[in-house]
């Protein structure tokens, strides 16, 4: 073997290394860029479904407002003897069951 082969030989090699980690390098740059991307995406999902869950919250405590209003023995009692033309029972007309 001639020097200038045995030169080439090595120069093919220390090429090949390079690309060996150059592509690697390229890589692991590919896929830490994928993981960064995927981890913003969780972390807009997550606020965003964070932002869902503190309108429903407010919305659930409106819904208990509205029903303890609705519920309000005021309002029964107005409505029975507006609409429905009830009203309290006189004392005769109470029979008490044994």
């Amino acid at each position: 073997m001639t020097k200038k082969n045995k030169d080439k030989k090595t120069r093919l090699k220390i090429v090949g290394i390079w690309t060996i980690v150059i592509a690697l390098c390229s890589i692991e740059v590919f896929i830490y860029t994928w993981c960064r991307i995927q981890c913003v995406k969780t972390g807009y999902e997550i606020a965003k479904e964070s932002d869902k869950n503190i309108k429903i919250l407010k919305l659930q405590d409106n819904f208990k407002i509205e029903i303890a209003r609705l519920k309000s023995p005021r309002r029964i009692a107005k409505i029975a003897t507006e609409r429905l033309d009830l009203m309290i029972p006189t004392p005769e007309q109470i029979v008490i069951i044994p």
